[in-house]
């Protein structure tokens, strides 16, 4: 059996990925129980996605102000393929991140649309409603 071989090339075409990576620059969040996250490695690493920029050295995301719905919809079927909800004490965790509030916004209704590659016509108003206001309009809409 034959091995596989990867080398590094300095060719034009490398040189110019690497002129396109920016800087991710390294962030701290104080949550209100007083844990301190920080995102942001600080390596010249971020490179430019359908909504936003995107970390290789430690996955920090950096969002656009204004993605398209269709990617933001990706995205977010994507992360609710991995969406782990845990509970400890009287803490509620998703994805091992301290939240407060409900674990989960979405109805089980609504699950089967995440097989769907378009967005839905209720994801836009999940995004911008919060959530009773988007139970409010599901039941208007009859979603529920």
């Amino acid at each position: 059996m034959e091995k596989i071989r990867i080398t590094r090339s300095s060719a034009g075409h490398n040189a110019s990925a690497r002129k396109r990576l920016k800087l991710c620059l390294p962030v701290s969040y104080v949550l209100e129980s007083g844990e301190t996250l920080q995102r942001g490695c600080g390596r010249k690493g971020l490179y430019e996605t359908d909504v936003g920029w995107h970390c290789l050295y430690c996955g920090n995301y950096l969002y656009r102000r204004e993605p398209s719905l269709k990617a933001l919809w990706f995205h977010f079927r994507v992360g609710r393929e991995y969406w782990r909800t845990m509970f400890s004490r009287d803490k509620v965790f998703i994805n091992g991140v301290p939240v407060t509030g409900l674990p989960d916004g979405l109805p089980r209704s609504l699950f089967a649309d995440l097989l769907e590659p378009d967005p839905p016509p209720w994801f836009s108003y999940f995004i911008f409603y919060d959530g009773p206001q988007f139970l409010k309009y599901l039941e208007n809409h009859e979603h529920v």
